[in-house]
C-alpha cells in the first residue's frame, strides 16, 4: 500500500523538493483555511442541492471541522496512515450519503480557488523573476496536492462502492448457491437484520421474490406430481385390471365365435336336411295323392263288381225260377205219363231226367247264388274297406299337405335362421377382431400408463429434492423506494467535501 502511495505521489510530483515546497505553501495556507471553509459553507447554504446535506448548523460545523483537519493532514505533506485513513473516510462517507461528484468537485474547486486567490492577494505586486517563480511554484504544488487529495477521496469513494457491491453480490451469490443446491427456504436477510447494503435492497427483494415464486411453483409441482403419481398409480392399476378383463373377454368372445360358427354349420346342415325332408314330404304327398286316386278307382271297380254281382244274382234268380218251373213241368209230365200208362213210360223217363236236371240246375243255382251272395258280401266289405282306405288316404294327403306346409315354413325359418346366424357369426367374428385389437390397445395403454407413472415418479423424486419453505412461511417483502431517489440521507458523519 505504501509503495502504491509513493508511486501515486510521484505521478502528482509531490515527492522530494516538491514535498518541501508543499510544506512551505502550507505555512501560507494554514492561516486562511478557516476563511476558505467559511467562504464555501456560506455558499453551500444558498444552494438548495448542497444545503439539503446540511440540515442544521451542528452538522455543518462538524463537517467544517472534519474538513479542516483533513486539509491540515494534507498540507503537512506527511501522507501517512492518518491522512490516508482520513481520505478514505471522506470518500466512504461521500458514497454513503451519495454525494454527487459534481457537487464534490465544484465545492472543492471553489474552496481551493478561494485559497489561491487569497494567496495571490497577499503576495501583492511581486517584482523580480524569483518572486514570481516562487509564487508559481506554491500555486502549482497546491493545485497538485488538491488534485492528489481529490484522487484519494474518489478512489475511496469507488472502494466503498465496490465493498458495498461485493457485500451485496456475496449475499446474492450465496443465495444463488442455495438455489443451485435446490434450497429455496432461506431468503436473503434485509439490512435491518444483516450487513446487506440498503442501496441494493430492491435487488434483494427481487431475488427473494424470485425465490418465493420458485418455491411456490416447486411446492405446487410437488403437490401436483404427488397427486399425479397417485392418480397414475390408480389408473395403472385400473388399466391392468381392464387389460386382464379384456383378455378374458377376448378369450371368451373367441370361444363364443367358434361356438356360433359351429352352430351356424349345424343350422346350415339342418337347413339342408330340412330341405331334403321337404323334398321327401313333397314326393310322399305326390305318392299319397296317386294312392288316393288308385283307391278311388278301386272303390269304383268294386262298386261295378258289386253291381255285376247283383245282376248275376238276378240272373241266378231267373235260372232258379226256370228250374222251378221246369221241375213243375217235369212233375206234370210224369203225372201225364203215368196216366198214359205204358205209352207214356218214355215221357216219364224224360220227365224224370228233366226233373233231375231241373233239380240239379236249381241246386247249382242255389250254390251259385250262395257263392254270389258271399262274393257280394265280400265285395261290399271290400268296397267298405276301400272306402275307408280312400278316406284314410284322403286324410293322409291332407295331413301330408299340412306337413308339407309346415316343412316349407320350417325350411324358410331355418333359412332365415341360417342367414341370421351367418350375420351373427360375421358380427361376432368382427367383434372378436375388434376385441383382440382393443386388448392389444389396452396392453399398449397399460404400458404407456406404466411409463407415465415411472416418469411421474422420477419427476416427483426430482422436485422432492427441492427444499422449500411452507406455503404460509414464504417471506413476502414490500417494495422500497430507490435510495438514490428524492430523499437524501442527512450528513451525520460529515467530513466535509
Amino acid at each position: 500500500m505504501a509503495r502504491d502511495t509513493q508511486e501515486t505521489l510521484s505521478k502528482f510530483a509531490l515527492t522530494g523538493d516538491d514535498l518541501k515546497k508543499l510544506k512551505r505553501a502550507a505555512e501560507l495556507v494554514m492561516p486562511i483555511l478557516d476563511d476558505a471553509l467559511a467562504h464555501f459553507y456560506s455558499f453551500a447554504v444558498t444552494d438548495p442541492e448542497i444545503a439539503q446535506f446540511f440540515p442544521d448548523e451542528g452538522v455543518m460545523e462538524h463537517a467544517r471541522g472534519a474538513q479542516k483537519k483533513h486539509w491540515q493532514r494534507l498540507l503537512s505533506g506527511s501522507f501517512d496512515d492518518d491522512y490516508l485513513a482520513s481520505a478514505e473516510r471522506v470518500g466512504s462517507v461521500h458514497f454513503k450519503i451519495q454525494l454527487p461528484f459534481a457537487m464534490y468537485l465544484s465545492g472543492y474547486s471553489r474552496a481551493s480557488a478561494y485559497i489561491q486567490q487569497r494567496l495571490l492577494e497577499r503576495a501583492g505586486p511581486l517584482v523580480g523573476k524569483y518572486a514570481k517563480r516562487r509564487q508559481g511554484e506554491i500555486l502549482g504544488v497546491l493545485t497538485r496536492a488538491f488534485a492528489f487529495d481529490t484522487y484519494q477521496v474518489i478512489a475511496a469513494y469507488f472502494a466503498a462502492q465496490k465493498a458495498e457491491q461485493d457485500t451485496a453480490f456475496r449475499y446474492l451469490s450465496d443465495g444463488i448457491s442455495r438455489m443451485s443446491a435446490r434450497d429455496l427456504s432461506s431468503p436473503i436477510p434485509g439490512p435491518e437484520a444483516s450487513d446487506f447494503p440498503a442501496r441494493y435492497d430492491e435487488v434483494r427483494q427481487s431475488f427473494n421474490g424470485l425465490m418465493s415464486s420458485m418455491g411456490e411453483v416447486i411446492m405446487t409441482i410437488q403437490d401436483a406430481t404427488g397427486n399425479l403419481n397417485r392418480i397414475a398409480s390408480e389408473v395403472n392399476q385400473s388399466a391392468e385390471d381392464l387389460s386382464r378383463r379384456t383378455e378374458t373377454q377376448a378369450a371368451t368372445l373367441e370361444q363364443t365365435a367358434a361356438a356360433v360358427e359351429e352352430i351356424n354349420h349345424s343350422v346350415q346342415s339342418s337347413t339342408e336336411s330340412t330341405s331334403s325332408t321337404e323334398k321327401v314330404v313333397l314326393q310322399t304327398r305326390q305318392n299319397a295323392a296317386r294312392g288316393n286316386d288308385v283307391a278311388e278307382q278301386a272303390v269304383t271297380k268294386m262298386r261295378e263288381i258289386s253291381e255285376s254281382s247283383a245282376q248275376i244274382s238276378q240272373i241266378i234268380g231267373v235260372i232258379d225260377d226256370i228250374a222251378f218251373q221246369t221241375n213243375l213241368l217235369a212233375l206234370n209230365a210224369g203225372v201225364e205219363a203215368a196216366r198214359a200208362g205204358e205209352a207214356g213210360r218214355g215221357f216219364a223217363v224224360v220227365a224224370s231226367e228233366v226233373r233231375g236236371l231241373a233239380q240239379r240246375a236249381a241246386d247249382s243255382a242255389k250254390e251259385i247264388k250262395a257263392l254270389v251272395s258271399t262274393s257280394t258280401q265280400h265285395v261290399d266289405n271290400g268296397v267298405e274297406m276301400v272306402d275307408q282306405a280312400g278316406t284314410a288316404l284322403t286324410d293322409i294327403v291332407k295331413d301330408i299337405e299340412k306337413v308339407s306346409t309346415l316343412t316349407a315354413d320350417i325350411v324358410n325359418s331355418a333359412r332365415e335362421q341360417s342367414t341370421g346366424l351367418s350375420e351373427i357369426a360375421t358380427g361376432v367374428s368382427q367383434l372378436d377382431q375388434v376385441t383382440q385389437q382393443n386388448a392389444a390397445m389396452v396392453e399398449e395403454t397399460a404400458a404407456a400408463i406404466m411409463s407415465l407413472q415411472t416418469d411421474t415418479q422420477v419427476l416427483s423424486e426430482l422436485v422432492g429434492t427441492f427444499k422449500t419453505a411452507g406455503a404460509g412461511n414464504v417471506q413476502r417483502l414490500p417494495k422500497l423506494e430507490n435510495s438514490q431517489g428524492s430523499s437524501v440521507q442527512p450528513v451525520k458523519d460529515a467530513v466535509g467535501f
